[in-house]
């Protein structure tokens, strides 16, 4: 069997790695796997010397297919930036993003790597920060085991471009311990709001999108959520609002079409 079109895709968050190996986009049969990460206080360098520790069980030559990772919302700050200029040139992009991010977050913004999604022209983007020590980790220790990191991303990522061509109005995205909801219009994301949540998470998603709707009014006309539940925590009751759709695994969302 050839190689070359083969990816392996890795989710990484506080309590587990998973991995699932996909060709030409599709999850191969019988490829996933799950590791349980022993980490109560959700470290992000406990998760990464998981990681490090399964490449370097794993560092068989006919294993090193390149890695497109993605990691857990909690270490992922995100937000809509409205457009400049500035984001046009990368040095003066970073610095929109830094100021941008500080606003909201303080002084552990300067600590972060920060990347926007390419919006049309004079158009409000995406944005992500993800600390930069977490960020050189991943690929050091890709790098280490012989592995060519092709692409590191919020989980929000690869869970709306599963669902994109519906092109719903909105979605939700619940892991273990965290809860996010987006707004999608021509087709990307259009706003976002991420918040804790605790293991009986049901009532509090729609406890969420009631409070996000009183500072956008605007949500009201939407009367259907896509649900994308990786929590591993079945919730009975949700409201109908929220219409889940079947996700074996945060890897198998993932495709080799990703942010570098």
């Amino acid at each position: 069997m050839s190689l070359i079109d083969h990816t392996l895709c890795l989710h990484l968050a506080p309590q587990e790695l998973r991995g699932v190996m996909r060709r030409a986009g599709r999850p191969l049969a019988d490829s996933a796997f799950q590791l349980p990460i022993a980490n109560p206080d959700t470290s992000w360098e406990v998760a990464l010397a998981s990681l490090r520790h399964w490449l370097e069980q794993n560092s068989d030559a006919a294993k090193k297919l390149p890695l497109a990772v993605s990691l857990a919302s909690r270490w992922c700050a995100m937000q809509v930036v409205p457009w400049s200029g500035a984001l046009l040139g990368q040095a003066s992009a970073q610095r929109f993003l830094h100021s941008q991010f500080g606003a909201v977050y303080g002084d552990s913004a300067r600590a972060w790597s920060m990347t926007a999604d390419d919006a049309p022209y004079g158009q409000p983007r995406l944005a992500c920060g993800i600390d930069t020590a977490l960020l050189q980790g991943v690929q050091d220790a890709a790098a280490a085991h012989g592995r060519r990191c092709i692409s590191i991303e919020p989980i929000i990522g690869p869970a709306w471009r599963s669902i994109a061509a519906g092109k719903p109005a909105a979605f939700a995205l619940v892991e273990a311990g965290r809860l996010l909801l987006a707004t999608s219009g021509k087709g990307r994301i259009a706003a976002i709001h991420s918040q804790p949540c605790a293991s009986a998470w049901g009532d509090e998603l729609e406890r969420a999108w009631r409070r996000w709707s009183l500072r956008a009014p605007q949500l009201d006309a939407i009367e259907q959520v896509t649900l994308i539940d990786l929590s591993g925590m079945p919730q009975d009751g949700i409201s109908a609002r929220f219409q889940p759709i079947a996700v074996a695994g945060a890897a198998h969302l993932m495709r080799e079409a990703a942010w570098a």
